[in-house]
């Protein structure tokens, strides 16, 4: 699952939650669900950050030749 398709599943779960369309019972798998997409999440971000930087190390290096 990307990325995209994970926000849209939270946005999905969100609204089911709101519109009070799942039982009490049924919210329970829901919210677990949410804790592992949020985990994954703040993972993957993690790394692109780290990627991020990492590029930006590289071109100051370049930059300073």
């Amino acid at each position: 699952m990307t990325l995209e398709q994970k926000l849209l599943r939270l946005q999905e779960i969100k609204k089911l939650l709101e519109e009070k369309k799942v039982s009490l019972s049924e919210s329970m798998p829901l919210l677990e669900e949410v804790e592992k997409l949020k985990g994954e999440i703040e993972e993957e971000l993690k790394k692109m950050e780290n990627k991020l930087v990492s590029l930006q190390a590289k071109e100051v290096d370049t930059t300073q030749l």
